[in-house]
């Protein structure tokens, strides 16, 4: 090649750029020394999470009370790819089949769930440090593995990941953030040798990542932020045409995204008006920007305030301060003094938080952790540019620079450590949600609601008192402490409270009906028989039949009871005690063959339904067929009845 030939040729590899350079894998010890350390690192601080169980929030609607997972049936794979199989307003079929992967094996145990939720976090971490490698290989910056080992470990032991890896739920942010990474490894592999199979697939890991979870709709503005850094024309023709299967799916997808959120009513945030809406989203901004360098205040569960007792907090109003000013330095380094590598960094953080800011409808609280899970990743990368710059000017307090950065990185360890005990179990995690947000009242009836189901009353009513005292408009609270007063006995309270709950929720048809049943173990049973009418007035109702019936009982209205147990018997077909009360409602108004025909069914029902016995047996007597009644009084004598011994010896012991 001649001298003009050879200067041409660099000429033109300076201009294509990245066209040139050959794209680094994991080749060479150092790399593997490298990767090595941080997937170990990670892996150790991680662990402690397999102890962890389900937790009450998502878990039992991905998990534990989702059917769809149980079996890799036709019908199953139908509902997964073409529906919101869990009903919480996602698309998001790969994951379903990674959670009911773990069912096949594992059926119901936390355990198998949290070990593939920690490796999909170490293989996430490993995509890190290589797609970190290549880009840092392609600018040149020098420190190439160290950089990018920087970058993977604050990844892999950052408390803010902590919520994606430690809960079971958080699997989707897991699966979809691995297959994001891939379609930019190969994007950049395409960028590096022109292969069409790369780009190829980095359009079918983009769909792979779109199937786990909808956020991946920001890859397009990802791979274009990626086309700046490598200085490529991003209006020519090719770039441009490069684009659109990507925008393509994008669009797809959100939509697709938008119409499950809406039919599933995920966009609480659309009772704000749009200043608020600014303020939120500022607010988020801001504190995914200091909980990164200072992870303080983690929390589960981060809620809106409450504007209809309170304002927006005035310290939210200075979050607008750190927008401003990363916008302005954004510009300032495009315009006034261009630094391709700080543009990317802050460009792949933005494009990837955006939507999630609460200016869209997406989800129910003002922001949350693994919001961060992909996003960080460009902030990743800015620390560890400047990591790289600090040794490059003051290469002679390395050791210091160093030294300073594992001491962070063992305090951030240790913090991850703890959160993840955090999501040990239900109890752990709304108790930490209550902390850090001591008046939020929802989380507070979480709690109330788990000590009410294991038994622990005295806890239980604590925990409502708080949450009323919290927000005395609040019907589950009053709601939930009445009918424990109601089993306990304190009837006047309970039904001060029930009335309380149905004042703040006219139509709360249980409140009706728990409070029904107070005031008639308060023998107020005209007041009971209203309420119960009031639910029945609304719509058929199983329990509200089934109720009214037994109050018509105790009035000695049988005739009337039995279009009640008859109508409750409608609405479920299997309910034994409706068996029973009808035939009890049959046999007290006189009608004895229709009173054998509901115990007969009853008993089918309920084998061990003692008293059923009972009263066919009295039935049989009823209509002069005493042989029948003697194998009933029989087994209502196994069964304990008392009543039933006495009949036993008068009608069926031989010689009398």
């Amino acid at each position: 090649m001649t001298t003009k030939n050879s200067r041409r040729f660099k000429q033109e590899m300076s201009q294509k750029g990245s066209s040139a350079v050959v794209v680094p894998g994991l080749t060479g010890a150092k790399n593997y020394i490298w990767l090595t350390a941080v997937l170990a690192i990670t892996f150790i601080v991680f662990i402690p999470s397999v102890k962890n169980g389900f937790v009450t929030f998502d878990d039992p609607q991905y998990v534990l009370e989702n059917p769809y997972i149980k079996s890799f049936s036709a019908d199953n794979l139908g509902i997964i790819f073409t529906s919101d199989a869990n009903n919480l307003g996602n698309y998001h079929p790969l994951t379903l089949l990674s959670l009911a992967a773990n069912y096949t094996c594992s059926e119901l145990d936390p355990t198998s769930y949290h070990v593939v939720n920690i490796m999909l976090h170490m293989v996430n971490t490993l995509l890190v440090f290589l797609l970190a490698l290549i880009l840092f290989t392609r600018l040149g910056t020098g420190h190439g593995q160290l950089l990018s080992a920087i970058a993977a470990l604050l990844f892999g032991i950052h408390p803010l990941h902590v919520e994606s890896v430690a809960w079971i739920s958080g699997r989707k942010d897991l699966l979809y953030t691995c297959f994001y990474l891939l379609a930019l490894i190969a994007y950049t592999r395409y960028l590096g040798n022109k292969a069409i199979k790369n780009y190829i697939l980095s359009v079918l890991f983009f769909l792979l990542s779109l199937l786990s979870k909808g956020m991946a709709v920001t890859l397009p503005l990802s791979i274009i932020a990626v086309d700046y850094l490598y200085k490529r024309d991003i209006i020519s023709k090719r770039v441009i045409l490069e684009k659109i299967p990507f925008f393509l799916l994008s669009l797809l997808f959100g939509i697709l995204a938008i119409g499950v959120q809406q039919a599933q009513g995920a966009t609480e945030i659309m009772k704000f008006s749009f200043p608020e809406r600014i303020v939120f989203a500022s607010f988020g901004y801001a504190q995914y920007l200091v909980k990164f360098l200072v992870p303080y205040q983690l929390c589960g569960y981060y809620p809106y305030p409450d504007l209809e007792n309170a304002n927006i907090p005035p310290l939210w109003y200075f979050s607008l301060i750190p927008v401003l000013l990363s916008g302005l330095l954004l510009v300032y380094f495009i315009l006034v003094r261009p630094n391709r590598k700080i543009v990317f960094g802050a460009l792949f953080f933005i494009v990837n938080v955006v939507f999630v800011l609460q200016l869209f409808p997406v989800g129910s609280a003002v922001m949350a952790d693994r919001y961060t899970y992909l996003s960080s990743f460009g902030l990743l990368f800015l620390v560890s540019l400047g990591i790289g710059e600090l040794l490059r000017r003051f290469n002679s307090f390395r050791a210091i620079v160093l030294g300073s950065f594992l001491l962070y990185a063992v305090l951030l360890s240790a913090i991850s450590v703890g959160r993840q005990a955090v999501w040990h179990d239900s109890y752990s995690f709304w108790n930490d949600v209550v902390a850090e947000n001591p008046g939020f009242y929802p989380a507070i009836n979480n709690l109330g609601e788990f000590y009410e189901n294991d038994g622990r009353t005295q806890e239980a009513l604590q925990m409502f008192s708080n949450s009323i005292e919290a927000n005395q408009q609040n019907p589950n609270a009053w709601f939930h402490r009445g009918s424990i007063y109601g089993k306990s006995g304190n009837y006047p309270a309970a039904i001060s409270d029930l009335s309380q709950a149905i004042k703040h929720r006219p139509g709360f048809t249980q409140a009706y009906i728990n409070r029904a049943i107070a005031r008639a173990m308060n023998q107020d049973y005209r007041g009971a028989l209203a309420d119960l009418d009031t639910v029945i007035m609304q719509g058929k109702n199983e329990s509200a039949y089934f109720n009214r019936g037994i109050l018509k009982n105790q009035l000695k209205e049988y005739a009337r009871a039995i279009p009640d147990f008859e109508e409750a018997i409608n609405l479920n077909p299997s309910c034994a005690k409706c068996y029973y009360s009808l035939g009890l409602a049959n046999y007290n108004a006189g009608m004895y063959p229709e009173a054998i025909k509901s115990f007969t069914t009853c008993i089918a029902m309920d084998p061990a339904y003692g008293y059923a016995y009972y009263y066919r047996a009295l039935s049989y007597l009823e209509v002069k067929n005493p042989g029948s009644s003697c194998g009933d009084l029989q087994k209502a004598v196994n069964f304990g009845i008392k009543e039933a011994a006495p009949l036993l010896e008068q009608y069926c012991r031989q010689g009398n």
